[in-house]
């Protein structure tokens, strides 16, 4: 939620009014507007027939296929070290831009292999934000006093307000592009691939970090505990880190407080609006999904709203950055509550005193660096053998060599609890298909056992299955019908999900 020239501004209480006076909009329209969020809902990909208020579902699936270059050129005044490159993403729907910050001495052959950090900015901003605020000076003087390794940094364009995600649709007031934007998409499975093929990158997990600032902090910690398996450290600067603060009121804030930025209708379309859609909203909270993080060298970054070392007390600017600042600490101490919830260990930089401003986050920029070469030098390129745990509302997702597949009529999560090549743990509905990694002897016969519960058929089954050729396993865990409505209820797995404990054991024969 960084403000920036142009943006828009809100008022010191923009945030408590906007949570005490938003829950109006939430309600389904009844007007034409309503009626044609309504009407085209049915074709959402997500399965819902629960209507969003003033936004049109997305359609059809989010374009898949690899970005392609179109053309770059050198940002003046950065001795030749920033480049503004532009590729065509088909998630983006179209050209979009990325900064790409070259460490000094950089080797363009491949004898070097630089690890990467992509660096995110905030809402209102654009991908020229962290050069405009001479961030290649800060890594450089950072850099040498630390004596960390050189390293690249790929700063995308994340949108005025896209929050790093797969929008679900359409602003019907035409506030944001049609089809919608596909941010997550973008990054993951179009950006840093183009990157890792284009720069002599470590494009392995040990070498690949994920930090931003405000909503970039959220895109960080979101696209982190998305994709564990792909970023060995994530760092957030006053980052929204729980967007389902006070749910549903503080995700209404969220939703009002953007067209402050954009000058436009209130934005529902990111994840629809909290109530009708909260299973998207949690789909992607750094908060709900924290326990996804276990694996992850992580560093967090707030002040608490009061005029600090980098403000004027008693100016406008400095209340209007103190009153987003507060709201964002709350978020933050909700995170770090979660984190400690789930036993996952952390670096905190709750700084006290000081306000959502450029100031803070060029230091927070600066603690974070030496944590993040620590990740890099410290990592192995996979798990080797650690238990990860996993939630997640996509239908098809690979984390650490696991493949796993499960469809619903409806959006719903599938938690995984201690996979390891031992077994796993999970709760969700329907089949899940499971394919793991390369662990086992190859042709050799494992016992799959499968304990099930809850809406599943209760019972224990024992396959035996052999491992084929690559060594690896595959089996499917039956928790029960999917389901055919979204799920609405987050604090647990709800009761009529079903449940089963799968150990692996060396077979017969």
């Amino acid at each position: 939620m960084a403000r920036r020239g142009g943006a828009g501004r809100v008022t010191v209480g923009v945030v408590a009014g906007l949570m005490a006076s938003s829950l109006t909009l939430l309600a389904p329209s009844t007007g034409s507007a309503g009626a044609a969020a309504a009407a085209t809902n049915g074709a959402s990909p997500y399965g819902t027939t629960v209507p969003s208020p003033v936004c049109i579902p997305r359609r059809t699936p989010v374009p898949s296929g690899p970005a392609t270059f179109v053309r770059q050129s050198t940002v003046p005044n950065t001795g030749g070290r920033v480049l503004d490159i532009v590729l065509d993403a088909p998630a983006m729907n179209g050209p979009t831009h990325i900064d790409v910050l070259l460490p000094r001495g950089y080797d363009p052959s491949g004898a070097t292999r630089y690890p990467v950090l992509y660096l995110l900015h905030g809402a209102g901003g654009s991908y020229r934000d962290w050069v405009g605020q001479g961030v290649e000076s800060d890594i450089d003087y950072t850099s040498v006093a630390d004596g960390l390794r050189p390293f690249i940094t790929v700063m995308p364009d994340g949108g005025a307000w896209g929050y790093y995600s797969d929008w679900y649709g359409t602003d019907i007031g035409q506030a944001s592009s049609t089809p919608p934007p596909a941010y997550a998409t973008y990054d993951i499975d179009e950006l840093i691939p183009w990157i890792d093929g284009h720069f002599p990158t470590v494009a392995t997990r040990a070498g690949r970090a994920i930090a931003g600032l405000s909503m970039g902090g959220f895109g960080a910690m979101s696209l982190a505990a998305q994709n564990p398996d792909l970023f060995t450290a994530a760092g957030s600067f006053s980052g929204a880190v729980d967007t389902d603060i006070d749910y549903p009121i503080g995700g209404a804030a969220l939703n009002l407080l953007s067209s402050a930025f954009t000058h436009g209708l209130p934005s529902q379309c990111v994840w629809g609006d909290p109530v009708t859609q909260g299973v998207l909203w949690h789909g992607a909270d750094p908060t709900y999904l924290a326990s996804n993080l276990s694996n992850t060298w992580l560093f967090v970054a707030s002040g608490n709203g009061k005029p600090g070392i980098y403000d004027t007390p008693g100016t406008a600017a400095t209340a209007v950055d103190g009153g987003i600042e507060s709201f964002v600490y709350s978020m933050n101490q909700n995170f770090i509550g979660a984190l400690d919830a789930a036993h996952i260990s952390y670096n905190k930089y709750f700084y006290g005193n000081g306000t959502h401003s450029w100031g803070y986050w060029l230091r927070d920029l600066a603690h974070f660096l030496p944590e993040m070469e620590f990740a890099f030098v410290t990592t192995s390129p996979s798990l080797g053998g650690m238990p990860f745990t996993y939630r997640t509302i996509h239908q098809s997702f690979t984390e650490f060599g696991y493949a796993f597949s499960v469809r619903h009529p409806a959006a719903a999560f599938t938690y995984l609890n201690g996979v390891t090549s031992a077994g796993l743990s999970v709760t969700g509905t329907g089949d899940l298909s499971v394919v793991t990694p390369a662990t086992y002897v190859p042709g050799g016969s494992y016992l799959v056992s499968i304990a099930t519960s809850g809406s599943g058929h209760p019972g224990t089954s024992r396959l035996t299955e052999r491992a084929d050729p690559s060594g690896k396993l595959a089996f499917t865990v039956d928790l029960g019908g999917p389901n055919s409505v979204q799920q609405t209820s987050f604090a647990n797995p709800p009761a009529s999900f079903g449940r089963a404990q799968v150990t692996i054991s060396t077979g017969p024969g």
